[in-house]
């Protein structure tokens, strides 16, 4: 059996709209060659009032087409209409009409088998995988799930039940990998990536020297999701009293709690427009917050950050440390501002071209590839088990 003999169906934690990321990314790859549907989140907390109207309003467009952005393929991008996977009348309505009704539209795309490839190791993804039955499943687990904000408390049992029924395990960060390791036979460590030809745009002066050596206002940039949980404000309060411009750019749902005069944001750009407003920026900065939460993050944005050739500071999350000789590491919110400020007058034209090129290996057409490998080993896996079967029942 191959990936074109199957319907692939990928339940997400994001919607498709959402930071353009690893979700979107695999569906799109995938859709070249056979049919996928992508199911938006079915959400892991219980959501805001307009949240809840929000997500109740998508899920009544329930046969959305979005075409792929340099091909002719389609992914079907599929809101549901579910409840909140908490309280435990959410769940017996969840098990028996909203997962239900969600599997049939599913169903409704394809009559190929299914391959079910889930970024949700929650109660309605389990239910979900009883009504669709699939010939094979994949938990692509890129959080640290048990210790994320707000979720359900039974998150770490519903979690090994997925993993335990799960054909293969796929994770982004060492922490993960080193936590989920003895769970599954098949576990595979496949990180973010970059569209390289894209964020290359901003490189700018990477192979020349900083703008800011000889003095000058800088510029640290922080894109992606800006939230309570991840980000380190601290950090942001000390470059600003240093005078730094900070720029942030995406979905801030909680809102920002500071007010400067030198801080920037701009609400969330279309991924191809990203780079361009990368440009002008000095230093890119990841100020995530050292958290039981975040040790398990590996910033999706990592080898965009590369890409750009730009100088890095980042606080010492553990997928960070082995980059240490291409990123500023700093444990306070005092030394992040040293490193920023020493990044801008001390970085070399080697620094910048090792960093584009550790980028350029690793793309999104390598991760796939990788991503690719996994789901034909699992295939293979799955046709063996039934000539085997056939096997028996010839002998029988």
């Amino acid at each position: 059996m191959k990936i074109q003999d199957v319907h692939i169906v990928i339940l997400s934690s994001i919607k498709w709209d959402f930071l353009w990321q690893r979700h979107q990314i695999i569906a799109e790859y995938f859709s070249q060659f056979t049919h996928v549907t992508y199911v938006e989140t079915t959400g892991l907390r219980n959501p805001a009032p307009f949240k809840a109207v929000e997500r109740l309003y998508r899920g009544m467009s329930l046969n959305r087409k979005r075409k792929k952005r340099e091909s002719g393929s389609n992914v079907n991008i599929l809101p549901p209409i579910v409840a909140p996977p908490t309280l435990k009348l959410f769940r017996t309505i969840n098990q028996h009409i909203f997962t239900p009704s969600l599997a049939s539209k599913i169903l409704n795309y394809s009559n190929k088998p299914i391959l079910f490839i889930t970024y949700l190791p929650t109660s309605t993804s389990l239910y979900l995988m009883d009504e669709l039955n699939p010939i094979t499943t994949i938990y692509d687990c890129v959080l640290n799930f048990e210790n994320f904000p707000g979720i359900p408390k039974d998150i770490v049992q519903t979690e090994n039940e997925l993993i335990h029924k799960a054909d293969a395990l796929i994770v982004d960060s060492k922490h993960l990998f080193e936590k989920h390791t003895g769970k599954k036979a098949v576990i595979r460590r496949i990180p973010s990536a970059v569209d390289f030809e894209s964020f290359s745009r901003a490189a700018g002066l990477a192979h020349g020297e900083s703008s800011k050596s000889g003095g000058g206002k800088v510029k640290a940039t922080y894109f992606g999701g800006i939230d309570q949980y991840r980000m380190d404000w601290g950090v942001i309060e000390e470059l600003l009293k240093a005078g730094i411009t900070v720029e942030l750019i995406g979905p801030a749902p909680d809102g920002i709690p500071i007010k400067h005069g030198q801080l920037i944001h701009q609400k969330p750009l279309p991924h191809e427009q990203l780079p361009y407003a990368l440009q002008d920026s000095d230093v890119l900065i990841l100020p995530y917050k050292l958290t039981e939460f975040t040790k398990g993050t590996y910033p999706a944005k990592l080898f965009e950050c590369f890409a750009t050739g730009k100088p890095i500071v980042a606080t010492p999350l553990p997928d960070l440390i082995p980059y240490g000789d291409l990123i500023e590491i700093a444990d306070s919110p005092s030394l992040f501002t040293e490193k920023v400020l020493a990044a801008v007058s001390r970085d070399d034209v080697l620094k910048r071209t090792s960093r584009i090129d550790l980028a350029r290996e690793n793309s999104w057409e390598v991760r796939c590839q990788s991503y690719e490998q996994v789901l034909e080993e699992v295939l293979f896996e799955v046709s063996l088990n039934e000539l085997v079967k056939i096997g028996s029942r010839g002998r029988d």
